[in-house]
């Protein structure tokens, strides 16, 4: 006996529509977070950061937490640093920088205006160096919002240390 035409199974409406909502979410999960795209190592390091001295990027091996954690500190000072230099040194002959490697260093950060505020050089541990950038940004940038509050001070030097 023939079959009908359209007599073969057929998935309920609510299989299609359960179907489009997993798309859905994965779609968004996909775009929104990090979680199939690539680490922040191979996206790499800011392009608002750069880093002079005896010390290269390569030498430091940030690592994608690093990376990222550099990162995200550049996007939420960005309104206020459009730039960061990092300068870095090591004390003696490194052949090669571990954790516990000491570093001179020493941050430049470039403002929308035509003001530098610097830190001065400190020596710190590789391991170290990461948190100390982040937690001096912080302080950089509360310090020089509050500088800008008082116009009436005499603002017409170019570098700011703190």
């Amino acid at each position: 006996m023939p079959k009908k035409a359209g007599s073969g199974k057929r998935f309920p409406v609510g299989f299609f529509a359960l179907f489009f909502f997993l798309v859905a979410v994965a779609g968004v999960v996909y775009f929104q977070t990090d979680l199939f795209r690539a680490g922040p190592s191979e996206r790499g390091l800011s392009g608002l950061v750069s880093v002079r001295g005896s010390v290269s990027l390569e030498q430091l091996a940030l690592s994608a937490q690093e990376i990222g954690v550099i990162n995200q500190a550049v996007a939420k000072y960005r309104d206020t640093f459009s730039k960061v230099d990092l300068i870095v040194n090591t004390v003696g002959h490194v052949d090669t920088i571990t954790p516990n490697t000491v570093l001179v260093f020493a941050v430049e950060l470039q403002t929308s205006g035509d003001l530098v505020v610097k830190s001065w050089s400190r020596k710190v541990p590789r391991g170290k160096m990461v948190s100390q950038l982040v937690g001096y940004m912080g302080k950089a940038a509360s310090e020089y919002k509050e500088f800008k509050r008082f116009p009436d001070v005499k603002q017409n030097f170019k570098t700011l240390y703190i």
